[in-house]
């Protein structure tokens, strides 16, 4: 991921399944920028982390290794 739009519009998503990486039962938990979500995905508990994943416009869908990448990234602005 090259140039990052922190504040395009993005949706944080539960699995509702098992845990498989598959885009399947899904719910909406909070919706807001890029930046915004993965601030606060980042303050979740480890183990609540694994269970989501944001879908960012122009981005796509990101599970938490792409979460945590964003999060460390020089130009973040949580950081």
């Amino acid at each position: 991921m090259k140039d990052i739009q922190w504040d395009a519009a993005a949706q944080l998503l539960e699995r509702g399944d098992g845990g498989s990486d598959m885009f399947y039962d899904f719910k909406t938990l909070k919706s807001g920028p890029l930046a915004e979500l993965v601030a606060y995905v980042m303050a979740l508990p480890p183990e609540q982390r694994e269970r989501v994943v944001i879908d960012a416009a122009g981005v796509g869908s990101m599970n938490i290794h792409d979460i945590r990448l964003l999060a460390e990234r020089d130009d973040f602005p949580g950081k």
